[in-house]
């Protein structure tokens, strides 16, 4: 039987499958990265952490509603962009972190315990930026379910079989990496057409959401005085978000719709440039030591 790639519905049944797979791939590994001990040794110190998951849980979602707000932004535009708003941190502010010098123990532990808490912290925010948009919570929970048994997973490996949990981390790390930028690609491509029309709002708010996250945390750390390589790691950790778990979650709840979507292909693109240029910047003593 010959497969039909233009069939709308096979392709959102592919979408759906390969969403799954990566979003438990990605999380396995992320669990692979942290062990119980390091957890317990983070919240030793539980201010860096606790500002880390204000930064995420609340500036985040709130700098989204001040951007749609301004903006004007309202139906799919809202949705989508709180969508990128309230989801956690992923592995890939991990990876900025790293090269950015940053602390990793503490990067890892955010990264963790935010997308634990994206189960009843992602929903809550949704129901408050977007009340008028028809949000699937059931959908949304299912998929935030998958989140849970794969980096528990992970967390048990690490702790006790760290040899596996070693090719846990770069599988995980090196489908969802590949998964998360194929999903962009493929996305932006099939609707390149489309991209003409794309209104200004997408690309402000997207733009200004991780850089504004960020500024947000540097505050953050200042005030609790967070210095070094943690006030590093809760600035990347703010502004950069699980696209892994926010693909997936669209492609599971929302069936693809590009309307929405689109805003997580778009942020993809500008938080990893935006990130380069900060981790460029930060390397560099002149601008990393009055900035720690």
């Amino acid at each position: 039987m010959a497969v039909d790639f233009s069939d709308p519905v096979f392709i959102a049944r592919m979408t759906a499958v390969l969403s799954t797979v990566m979003l438990v791939a990605v999380q396995a590994g992320l669990g692979c990265t942290v062990t119980i001990g390091d957890l317990r040794n983070t919240m030793r110190k539980p201010l860096a952490v606790a500002l880390g998951l204000l930064a995420q849980v609340i500036f985040m979602p709130a700098i989204a509603y001040g951007l749609a707000s301004a903006l004007g932004m309202k139906g799919d535009a809202l949705l989508g962009l709180s969508l990128v708003a309230c989801t956690p941190g992923g592995s890939m502010s991990n990876v900025f972190s790293y090269f950015s010098r940053g602390n990793m123990a503490l990067s890892i532990a955010l990264t963790v315990l935010s997308n634990l808490l994206a189960f009843g912290t992602m929903p809550l925010a949704l129901t408050v930026l977007a009340p008028d948009s028809r949000v699937p919570f059931t959908e949304i929970i299912k998929t935030l379910a998958l989140t849970i048994g794969p980096t528990a997973a992970g967390i048990a490996l690490k702790t006790w079989r760290p040899r596996i949990a070693l090719w846990g981390e770069k599988l995980g790390a090196g489908i969802g990496g590949i998964a998360v930028i194929g999903a962009i690609v493929a996305g932006v491509a099939g609707n390149w057409k489309q991209l003409p029309f794309l209104p200004a709002e997408l690309f402000i708010s997207t733009a200004l959401l991780g850089v504004l996250g960020m500024f947000a945390a540097y505050l953050l750390a200042i005030i609790g005085r967070i210095k070094g390589s943690r006030r590093i790691t809760l600035i990347i950790e703010t502004g950069v978000q699980n696209l892994a778990l926010t693909l997936a979650l669209i492609a599971l709840a929302f069936d693809n719709q590009f309307s929405i979507v689109v805003y997580s292909y778009i942020f993809g693109f500008v938080i990893c440039f935006e990130c380069l240029l900060f981790t460029v910047f930060v390397r560099w003593s002149v601008v990393r030591v009055p900035l720690c």
